[in-house]
């Protein structure tokens, strides 16, 4: 199924500021689209200030630290946690978005734009969900479909680039399913990483992406 971009695959949040992508005759490939489901039931927003204590619930937890590249803020503190939320309002070099599933906070996705490209032709996919969520086949379709609607936001983004942790199995088979292909090692990156990229019109395999429970 492939689909031109149209207002709904954008977050509220998003419509609200402009773009400035928006209104550039850009030629780009037809997008994938997720099934109707999926995109019905994932929706995306920028955090506020009064999400602080689910963010710092969700956040303050040292298992979820484990495959980040950064390293665990012990503890993760209301303060802190109020910060990083300001931090990610901060829309100039990235897309951070609180990720819902059926109108439940479930975690965040964030679009990092490559360094130097104006328009920005690629971006770095990074998530996490909240410990609650863990199990509940919820992370391949959340991350596809953030992924589909920053594509079809953005019409000049033509791949989306993902560093996993070797011992990261779970983000390992998400990238896979949703269609991202393995890239030769980079110099600059850690012998214990691995980068993926998912490539615009040709990426998004839903085939391969559960639906998970209502």
């Amino acid at each position: 199924m492939t689909s031109e971009p149209n207002p709904q695959d954008m977050a509220p949040h998003d419509r609200d500021v402009p773009d400035t992508l928006r209104g550039k005759k850009i030629d780009s490939l037809p997008l994938r689209a997720p099934p109707d489901g999926l995109r019905d039931a994932f929706k995306f927003d920028g955090w506020h200030h009064d999400d602080a204590p689910a963010y710092q619930q969700m956040l303050d937890d040292p298992d979820l630290w484990r495959f980040m590249p950064e390293e665990y803020p012990a503890p993760l503190s209301l303060e802190l946690a109020q910060d990083l939320i300001a931090l990610s309002q901060q829309a100039a070099h990235h897309k951070v978005r609180a990720a819902y599933w059926n109108d439940q906070l479930i975690g965040q996705v964030r679009l990092q734009w490559a360094k130097g490209a104006t328009p920005p032709a690629s971006g770095e996919i990074s998530y996490w969900l909240g410990r609650d969520y863990w199990g509940k086949g919820l992370s391949a379709p959340m991350v596809g479909v953030f992924a589909y609607r920053c594509f079809a936001k953005f019409p000049a983004l033509q791949q989306i680039v993902a560093r996993i942790h070797v011992e990261n199995t779970a983000s390992l088979r998400l990238v896979h399913r949703l269609g991202f292909r393995k890239m030769p090692q980079d110099p600059q990156t850690p012998a214990d990483w691995t980068r993926f990229t998912l490539y615009r019109g040709t990426g998004l395999d839903w085939s391969e992406v559960p639906n998970p429970p209502a």
